[in-house]
C-alpha cells in the first residue's frame, strides 16, 4: 500500500478508530432489521449480547438448511437459551454446536429473570467441508477468498488498547471463517497468499479447546510457520483468543491448520490481510504523518537540515533504518531498535533533502512529529566560526537584526552544536559610527558567552571585539562598529564536557532568547561620484525629450479649441439648425444615430456663441424666459433624434447673467399625471428621476443639453434650482410645454 493512500485514509481512520472506541467502552443498543429486536448490544458490527430487562426474551431467526451447524455460547449470571432447528428444541445453559436434520427456519430465544447484559457468541449458520489431511504441495485445493484490508488505519485502532486488525460484521461477513470439528482431529483451510502478504489470524469463538498453525506451500515444497495460537479451553462470550501474524515472503497458498480435541467443536476465526506498505514517492510535508502497517513499511520524506523527526511507536516495539539523500547520493543507516518509552529522535547529516524510512515488524503504527531547531527563525543552524575571508559565500550565517526583540536561538546539542555565529550587516555612509548592544537570556545562562568582532572589510581582521560572560544577572555586549560586514558569536563556555555522547544521540537542546539596541553616533561623509560624460549629453537630450512630451497635452487642447471656436462661427452664420436636422431625418440622409451624433457635438460648440446668437442659431424656442439673472430656452426635438424608443426629447439652453450658482439641477416637473424620468443626457450630466444636475455654474456660462424624458404625462415644466451666491434660489419658466399637442402636430 503506497503512502499516498496511507496519508489520504489516516484522517477517516483516527476518526472512526476514536468512534469506536467509545462504542467499545460502552456498548450501544441498535435494532437489527433482520433480528427484529431492539435491546441487542454489538461491538464492530457484530451482535455480542443483549440488555435484559428481567422479564422479556430476546429472540433472533434466520435461515437454516438441512446439514448445517449452529454454535452458541453464553456469558450470564442467571440466562438460559433455547434454540429451535426446524422444529427440534435445544436447552442451553453454557455453550452448543448442534447440526440440523432438515431445512426450515431456526430461532433463538433468551431469557434472564435478572436486569443484566447477557453476552452471547453467535455463528448461525456453519456449512463447511474442509479437508482433514493435508494436501500436498502439488494437490489442488479448493481456496477461499480473502481480501486486502484496504484501509489500515481503519482495520487497526489504536484507540481500542492494541494493533489487531477489527472484523467488522457477523461471523458470516468475510472477515472471519468458521467451521466444526465434528470428530477429535484436524481440519485445513486454504488461502491464496502473494509475495509481501500478511495474514492475521485470531480465535473468536470456540466452544472447546483447539489449536492454530499455518504452513506455506507453493507447488513443490512447504513450509511450517513456528507461531501456533493455542486455544487450551472455550471462549467466554466476551473473550477473544491470541492475535497472530505470518508473512509471506513468496507468492503461494497459506494452510491453515484447526486442532481440536473434543468432537463437536464450533469455532469461528478472524482472517485478514495486509500487503506491504512499500511506496517510494516522496512525501512533502511529513508533519502529522503516521506510519502503519505490517512486516514492511518504506517512507520516503523531505527534511531539511534544521529539522528533527521523532518516532514514537504505539504498544509494540519496532526496527528503524534511515537512509538519508545527502546531495545526490544516498547514505544507508543502521538498523535500530525502537521502542515505545522513550521515543526515538532522529537527527539530518548537513546538506540533506530528504529520508528513507524503513519499518520492520509484524506490525506497526508509528507517529512522525516534525520540529524545527533553526536558529533565530532563520530556517539555518548558525555555524560555529566566522567565514575564513571577504570573498567567502556567507549565506548560510544568519543575519542578526541591529534593533531586534528577543529571538529565540537553540545550542542542539545532539549534533554538538556549541557555538552559533551571526552576520551583522551595517548600512552607513563612509566613516560612519554605530553602536550596538547586544543581550542574551537563557534558563540556563551561567553556560553562555557572548562575543562581537568588528571587521575590517578589505583585510578581514578583526579590528575590536568584546567578549562577555554571565555576570550581574546577564550577559550583555556592546562595540562600536562602522559600515559593512561584522560577526557576533554565541558559545557554550564549557562545550567539551556539554557534549558527552555520540553525534545524532537524543539530548536536551540549550535554548537561549538574543536581543539588540542600536544608535548612529556618527553619519559620517555622504560620497560624491561625479557623472559620466556620456551620462551628462543623454541627460540633457532626455529631459528636452521628456519636456516636450508635457506640451503635447497642451497642444492637443490647443487643436480642440481651435477646431470648436471654428465650428461655433459657422453656426453662427446659420439659423434654424434643428429645423435643418429634421429635414436630414425626413430625407434619410443620415440616420438617427448620425444626427444624435452631430446634435451632441453641436451641443458643446454652441456654448462658445452669445446667448443670443446661440438661440437664433437653433431655432425660435418653444419655451423662452428671462430675468435679471438668468435666461432660459427650450426646444423640443424630433422623437427620431432620441437615443430610447418612446422617449421625448428636449434640448434646454441656460445662460448666467448675474451670480455664480452651485448644486443647480434643471427639474422637469408634469404638472398634471405621472411624473417624468429622465433617461439619458447629452452632455454626459449626472441625472435621478426627474432632474439634471449641473452642479457649478459661473456668471457668464452657457449650457445647452438635450434630456430624454419618459412618462405618460400631457405637459412639462422646467426649472432650475440650486444655491445663487450661496443662497437658495429658484427660477422656473412660468409657461408649461405641452407635450401632446406638439405631438399631434
Amino acid at each position: 500500500m503506497d503512502d499516498n493512500m496511507s496519508m489520504r485514509r489516516m484522517g477517516a481512520g483516527v476518526l472512526m478508530a476514536c468512534l469506536l472506541c467509545i462504542l467499545s467502552l460502552a456498548p450501544v443498543p441498535f435494532t437489527s432489521a433482520e433480528n427484529g429486536t431492539d435491546d441487542s448490544v454489538y461491538i464492530d458490527g457484530r451482535v455480542v449480547g443483549y440488555m435484559s430487562n428481567g422479564v422479556d426474551n430476546h429472540s433472533r431467526q434466520w435461515s437454516i438448511g438441512e446439514g448445517q451447524w449452529t454454535s452458541l455460547v453464553l456469558e450470564c449470571q442467571q440466562c438460559s437459551a433455547e434454540i429451535d432447528l426446524a422444529g427440534v428444541i435445544h436447552q442451553v445453559t453454557s455453550e452448543i454446536t448442534v447440526q440440523s436434520n432438515s431445512n426450515g427456519t431456526a430461532t433463538l430465544n433468551l431469557y434472564s429473570p435478572l436486569t443484566e447484559t447477557v453476552r452471547y457468541s453467535l455463528i448461525e449458520t456453519i456449512d463447511e467441508s474442509f479437508p482433514s489431511v493435508r494436501p500436498a504441495p502439488s494437490e489442488n485445493v479448493e481456496q477461499r477468498d480473502l481480501e486486502y484490508c484496504v484501509n489500515v488505519t481503519e482495520c487497526i485502532q489504536p484507540t481500542k488498547g492494541h494493533l489487531d486488525g477489527i472484523p467488522f460484521g457477523e461471523y458470516s461477513s468475510q472477515h472471519f471463517a468458521t467451521g466444526v470439528l465434528e470428530e477429535v482431529g484436524t481440519e485445513y483451510i486454504a488461502f491464496s497468499m502473494t509475495s509481501g502478504d500478511t495474514l492475521e489470524l485470531q480465535v473468536m469463538h470456540a466452544t472447546n479447546d483447539i489449536a492454530v498453525s499455518v504452513y506455506y506451500q507453493n507447488s513443490s515444497s512447504e513450509v511450517h510457520h513456528e507461531l501456533t495460537l493455542v486455544q487450551p479451553q472455550g471462549l467466554n462470550a466476551s473473550e477473544s483468543g491470541e492475535n497472530g501474524l505470518w508473512h509471506f515472503d513468496e507468492t503461494g497458498r497459506a494452510l491453515v491448520k484447526i486442532d481440536g480435541s473434543i468432537a463437536n467443536t464450533g469455532w469461528a476465526i478472524k482472517t485478514m490481510r495486509y500487503t506491504e506498505n512499500t511506496s517510494l514517492q516522496l512525501i512533502e510535508n511529513p508533519h502529522e504523518l503516521i506510519l502503519v502497517g505490517h512486516h514492511l513499511t518504506l517512507a520516503t520524506l523531505a527534511i531539511n537540515e534544521t529539522q528533527k523527526f521523532t518516532f514514537q511507536p504505539l504498544y509494540l516495539d519496532a526496527t528503524i533504518r534511515i537512509d538519508q539523500l545527502v546531495g545526490a547520493s544516498w547514505i544507508f543507516g543502521d538498523e535500530l531498535n525502537i521502542s515505545t518509552d522513550p521515543p526515538f529522535v532522529f537527527y539530518p547529516y548537513p546538506n540533506i533533502s530528504a529520508v528513507r524510512v524503513h519499518l520492520l515488524s509484524p506490525v506497526h503504527y508509528v507517529t512522525v512529529q516534525v520540529d524545527d531547531f533553526s536558529d533565530l527563525d532563520s530556517g539555518l543552524e548558525a555555524p560555529s566560526v566566522r567565514p575564513l575571508s571577504r570573498l567567502s559565500e556567507n549565506t548560510s550565517w544568519p543575519i542578526m537584526n541591529l534593533d531586534s526583540g528577543p529571538i529565540e536561538g537553540e545550542m542542539t546539542l545532539s549534533i554538538h552544536d556549541t557555538a552559533d555565529v551571526y552576520k551583522l550587516e551595517v548600512n552607513g555612509w563612509f566613516e560612519s559610527k554605530h553602536f550596538v548592544q547586544f543581550t542574551l537570556e537563557s534558563m540556563a545562562i551561567e553556560q553562555f558567552e557572548l562575543e562581537v568582532w568588528s571587521m575590517d572589510q578589505d583585510s578581514w581582521e578583526v579590528i575590536d571585539s568584546r567578549r562577555s560572560t554571565f555576570s550581574n544577572g546577564k550577559i550583555q555586549a556592546s562595540l562600536e562598529l562602522g559600515p559593512g560586514t561584522h560577526f557576533l558569536r554565541v558559545a557554550l563556555v564549557d562545550a567539551t564536557n556539554s557534549t558527552p555522547h555520540p553525534w545524532g544521540e537524543d539530548a536536551p537542546s540549550l535554548t537561549y532568547l538574543l536581543s539588540s539596541s542600536y544608535s548612529l553616533l556618527d553619519e559620517g561623509e555622504e560620497p560624491y561620484f561625479p557623472p559620466d560624460e556620456n551620462a551628462e549629453k543623454w541627460g540633457v537630450r532626455a529631459r528636452f525629450f521628456l519636456g516636450s512630451l508635457f506640451l503635447l497635452p497642451v497642444l492637443y487642447l490647443g487643436v480642440i479649441q481651435y477646431r470648436n471656436t471654428k465650428s461655433a462661427r459657422e453656426m453662427s452664420t446659420k439659423s434654424e439648425q434643428l429645423a435643418w436636422f429634421k429635414s436630414q431625418l425626413d430625407s434619410g440622409e443620415v440616420t438617427p444615430k448620425q444626427s444624435r451624433a452631430n446634435l451632441t457635438k453641436a451641443l458643446q460648440t454652441v456654448t462658445l456663441l452669445s446667448w443670443d446668437e446661440a438661440n437664433s442659431t437653433w431655432g425660435k424656442p418653444d419655451l423662452d424666459y428671462r430675468t435679471d439673472n438668468v435666461a432660459m430656452a427650450v426646444w423640443k426635438l424630433d422623437s427620431r433624434i432620441a437615443k430610447s424608443e418612446g422617449a421625448i426629447p428636449l434640448m434646454v439652453g441656460v445662460h448666467l447673467i448675474e451670480g455664480n450658482w452651485d448644486l443647480a439641477a434643471l427639474r422637469f416637473d408634469a404638472p398634471v399625471g405621472q411624473p417624468w424620468n429622465v433617461e439619458h443626457v447629452e452632455p454626459r450630466f449626472l441625472n435621478r428621476g426627474e432632474e439634471v444636475f449641473l452642479d457649478t455654474m459661473v456668471k457668464g456660462n452657457r449650457t445647452f443639453i438635450m434630456a430624454e424624458l419618459h412618462g405618460t404625462a400631457a405637459a412639462v415644466d422646467v426649472e432650475l434650482n440650486g444655491r445663487m451666491d450661496g443662497k437658495p434660489s429658484a427660477i422656473r419658466i412660468p409657461s408649461t410645454l405641452q407635450i401632446l399637442d406638439l405631438e399631434e402636430e
